[in-house]
């Protein structure tokens, strides 16, 4: 029976004087409080979902929210970042684009580092400053870093990581990484409740939680119980992979989960070489011009075309034939972003036929 509690609200009886029910006993659940704001008031009015990002006019990252930043050791999670944080204090870079500049026109991000040398996270810190042209020693209220790599137990880093977003009161905090604020990442409780936690976090401060998060070695899936927890709870996985198959170092950027929205296009960037590097996203006509929902399309009515695992050149065949793409270096981009999103996955190596010389893929789906 539900019944009103007097202030036009719809709640559940408060008590119940019944005695204790045979079911689930050993679980001690009767009696159990659960407070007001618990229960979803359905007199309460939808509010637009605020996001923080958008890239080329798709928006990402909600406030209020965790986010993860994924990929290999060395695979460009750094200069990733410095994108996203100079887009958000300087408004936009490159294709990025800061949301909230009406209702929040002077976002405060707090980075907190839990890795690398004094010297490289002020590298970090210059290559940002000069990419939102400001002098790299220059004090400011909006960008503030925090330091826990001499910190030794995972429980005082978390300790210093909530009172740093109490002191600071970011719209924005960026965790580089996630993984040293728990002792074990395995441990399957340990990491379901950081994760929750960070929720938490997102959810007071009305912030965007940003957590970088490594893969395993030689693998897309995220690093232990850690990863398969963060999988479930967040709204966005954002990929970077470092591609040197030619002498242009490339690193692409790849959505790998969006909840509540679409997903953002890739898009790739690489490093120029200065004092601490500056990142350069490439402006890629071929990406530009085929839809990643298009080259999905293409894959499935092709799907019974060729033979799988199929090569290379034989996947490219079905986008000439499904999607008219000509010229090779848009039929590279369309078998790489493929690629990048997990439609084909590359045969391992241990199933390489004798005189096999190039992978083979198989579809996905």
């Amino acid at each position: 029976m539900i019944e009103n509690d007097g202030t036009g609200g719809n709640l559940p009886p408060i008590s119940n004087p019944e005695p204790i029910p045979d079911f689930l006993q050993s679980d001690e659940w009767f009696g159990t409080p659960i407070n007001r704001d618990e229960w979803l008031d359905f007199r309460e009015p939808y509010v637009q979902q605020r996001f923080l990002l958008s890239f080329r006019g798709r928006p990402f990252a909600r406030i209020g929210d965790v986010q993860v930043i994924s990929g290999q050791a060395g695979h460009g999670k750094s200069m990733l970042l410095s994108q996203i944080v100079t887009a958000i204090l300087r408004g936009e870079f490159g294709g990025l684009k800061y949301e909230l500049s009406d209702t929040i026109p002077n976002p405060v991000v707090l980075y907190i580092d839990t890795e690398q040398s004094k010297d490289d996270v002020i590298a970090s810190k210059n290559r940002v400053m000069r990419l939102c042209g400001w002098g790299v020693q220059e004090e400011r209220c909006d960008y503030w870093i925090l330091m826990l790599r001499t910190t030794e137990t995972a429980i005082e880093r978390w300790k210093k990581v909530l009172q740093a977003i109490y002191m600071v009161k970011p719209n924005v905090v960026i965790l580089d990484g996630i993984i040293d604020v728990v002792r074990d990442f395995n441990d399957q409780k340990e990491c379901a409740d950081i994760i929750y936690k960070c929720m938490q976090l997102a959810t007071h401060y009305e912030a965007a939680m940003m957590c970088v998060l490594h893969q395993n070695p030689l693998s897309a899936k995220l690093v232990g119980h850690l990863g398969s927890a963060a999988m479930r709870k967040v709204t966005d996985i954002i990929q970077v992979s470092k591609d040197k198959k030619t002498n242009d170092v490339i690193f692409n950027v790849t959505q790998i989960k969006a909840r509540g929205h679409q997903d953002i296009e890739d898009w790739q960037f690489r490093v120029l070489p200065t004092e601490w590097g500056i990142p350069e996203q490439v402006v890629n006509t071929a990406a530009n011009d085929v839809r990643i929902e298009d080259i999905e399309k293409w894959l499935r009515e092709g799907r019974y075309d060729v033979e799988w695992p199929a090569y290379e050149s034989a996947i490219k065949d079905i986008f000439k034939e499904r999607g008219n793409i000509k010229g090779s270096d848009a039929l590279q981009d369309c078998v790489k972003r493929a690629r990048n999103r997990r439609f084909i996955t590359e045969q391992p190596r241990e199933e390489w036929q004798t005189g096999q010389k190039h992978p083979k893929y198989y579809l996905s789906f």
